[in-house]
């Protein structure tokens, strides 16, 4: 893998994690009405879990096996 994917994927990985700190601090704090707060918390729980899946992908590909034989079988 080239160094700059592997540096693209890791600020990828690095803005997730972010977008995942801001859902954890929004489920946390948000408003007085008891049944709306528990919807939200659910649904931003359920979106931080996925973005998790993907920061875990992205992290597997980063350090994933050396990709330059398909640039070799794509010339032939």
């Amino acid at each position: 893998m080239r160094h700059e994917t592997r540096a693209n994927l890791g600020k990828q990985g690095a803005e997730i994690a972010s977008v995942r700190g801001t859902l954890q601090a929004l489920a946390e704090s948000w408003g007085n009405d008891y049944e709306h707060v528990k919807y939200l918390q659910r649904r931003i729980s359920d979106m931080e879990e996925k973005l998790s899946n993907i920061q875990n992908k992205l992290t597997e590909i980063e350090w994933s096996e050396e990709t330059e034989w398909l640039d070799k079988s794509e010339k032939n």
